[in-house]
């Protein structure tokens, strides 16, 4: 075999090798930011779950005290 063929082939060896280090430590970081994300996700579900439940204790207040009614009439 010549020579020159050989040190190309290790080169092209070493390429790809990089190329594949470079690919698989992409692949980490996207998958380390999907968990990320996908824990905040978690956090804010359970918030906006949070809020929605505050939110329904103040209709329901709000409808048994009369003061959904009385404040849409001060509008008028």
């Amino acid at each position: 075999m010549d020579s020159s063929r050989v040190v190309l082939a290790l080169q092209e060896q070493l390429k790809w090798r990089d190329r594949r280090k470079r690919v698989e430590e992409r692949i980490r970081q996207v998958r380390a930011r999907k968990q990320y994300f996908r824990k905040e996700l978690e956090t804010t579900r359970g918030k906006i779950a949070q809020f929605g439940a505050l939110i329904a204790s103040f209709r329901g207040r709000a409808g048994r005290a009369g003061i959904r009614s009385q404040g849409s009439e001060s509008l008028r």
